[in-house]
């Protein structure tokens, strides 16, 4: 099928109605009329061969294509934004300034002490972190949002370069009074009887944790699957079973009444500072990278 050229008012009038939730206050904020409204929403429908909204009891309810079509009509709106506020940074003279973008996993503790070492080098900078999903590293860096972005996630990307700052594993994220709490190290073949908390294949963390067990040979009993590190770490303090993440994830967790155990025969997990090859690479994240390794030998056991 062969689709029209879309509109930029098409794009408007659609992303004002799932805002909007109405027709009636669509219409309102767009300053035009009810009818009219409906008119280019029916067209737009119509040239993309998808239903967006169902009528269900008097009212226009988002079909699930309209959802995913939001999302990356948001996506592209938050990146228009953040490409005004560095235009207005440049105009400003403002060269006082460092964004970077991170995965969940860097950006929950190894970064946030990497940039307490940075702020008290350069208290008068600026800092914005972006933490940002695996399929946005690329745009982010492309499009010159941000200067680097640290991730675990593996790049394979000629316009993009890259460095590793630090090597970690996976470790075994489980309460203090659990059995194997005390252990120096836990071994895959030991939670064959654990319930665990575990990741998609298709994601990072999924990736790491289906290479060390194809590695072990041992089996898993995993009662429940998340895509994201954060969910992981609150189910396991919710006491739902045991997860595996990465190290640098798992940095502080003793507040929350939980400990990381190493689990053996994990791969090697690095930590990779992402730039564009296109662009100069700033002091700054020369700074950031010496602050990253300089992190993470202090979170690491004597």
């Amino acid at each position: 099928m062969t689709l029209g050229k879309i509109s930029e008012r098409q794009i408007e009038v659609f992303r004002t109605l799932m805002i909007a939730g109405t027709l009636s206050a669509a219409a309102r904020k767009l300053y035009v009329s009810q009818p009219g409204l409906s008119v280019t929403l029916r067209r737009f429908e119509d040239q993309l061969g998808i239903t967006l909204f169902e009528r269900m009891a008097g009212r226009l309810v988002p079909t699930e294509e309209a959802h995913r079509i939001f999302e990356e009509i948001e996506r592209v709106y938050g990146q228009f934004d953040q490409l005004i506020d560095a235009i207005h940074s440049i105009a400003r003279g403002d060269t006082a300034m460092f964004r970077f973008g991170c995965s969940p996993s860097v950006g929950l503790r190894l970064a946030p002490k990497a940039l307490r070492l940075m702020t008290a080098q350069h208290s008068e900078r600026r800092y914005y972190c972006d933490v940002l999903a695996e399929k946005d590293i690329r745009d982010y860096l492309g499009f010159g949002r941000g200067a680097c972005v640290a991730s675990i996630a593996t790049l394979d990307d000629p316009a993009v370069a890259s460095t590793v700052v630090a090597t970690g594993r996976l470790v075994c994220l489980m309460p203090k009074r659990h059995r194997l709490a005390r252990r120096a190290s836990v071994a895959p073949r030991e939670l064959e009887r654990e319930t665990l908390i575990s990741f998609e294949a298709e994601v990072t963390h999924g990736r790491f944790i289906e290479a060390t067990y194809k590695k072990s040979g041992a089996s898993r009993n995993v009662k429940i699957f998340v895509r994201f590190v954060e969910s992981a770490i609150s189910l396991v303090s919710e006491g739902l079973g045991l997860a595996l993440i990465d190290e640098f994830s798992a940095i502080g967790c003793g507040p929350l009444g939980l400990v990381a155990v190493p689990l053996e025969d994990s791969v090697d997990i690095p930590v990779y500072v992402y730039w564009s090859k296109s662009r100069p690479r700033p002091r700054s994240v020369e700074e950031f990278i010496e602050a990253l390794g300089a992190a993470h030998a202090m979170t690491r056991p004597a």
